[in-house]
């Protein structure tokens, strides 16, 4: 695969949505270096092993200063690092984008964290219900254990 400055020849064309974290994280980082104005910061996600991380990144000239490096996820292989826009790509990237990215990931991270809470409570509420064994259940039930 070829190189150049400003990001791979096979991915610089190619929508985020379309690519794996891994890959998008590596763009990511190679926009930051040659891309992004001086001075200015950008919040960056990505996943490890079994934590995923939040970082600001500023690149200043050759050194890149990394802030307030936090946990925000724990073993969730299904939590959304980024919802990128239809057209996001490494040539149209922007802070704004990579945050827009992170404020809609954050809205399906909660609304599948709601769901979840929502399965949690109906299977709650089913267990909670008394369920009555009549005799003649019984019945059936020592029939068919050989009782």
């Amino acid at each position: 695969m070829k190189h150049n400055s400003h990001g791979s020849v096979a991915t610089k064309d190619k929508l985020f949505k379309e690519l794996d974290e891994e890959t998008v994280f590596a763009c990511m980082i190679n926009w930051i270096i040659h891309k992004m104005q001086q001075e200015a910061t950008t919040k960056v996600r990505f996943r490890t092993a079994n934590k995923i991380y939040q970082v600001i990144l500023q690149y200043n000239g050759k050194k890149l200063r990394v802030k307030d490096l936090e946990v925000i996820a724990e073993n969730d292989d299904e939590f959304v690092l980024y919802d990128w826009g239809a057209e996001t790509n490494f040539d149209n990237l922007t802070t704004e984008k990579m945050q827009q990215g992170m404020d809609c990931a954050d809205n399906r991270n909660k609304q599948r964290h709601d769901q979840v809470i929502e399965v949690d409570e109906v299977m709650e509420e089913l267990f909670d219900i008394p369920v009555e064994i009549t005799a003649e259940d019984m019945e059936m039930i020592n029939e068919f254990l050989n009782v």
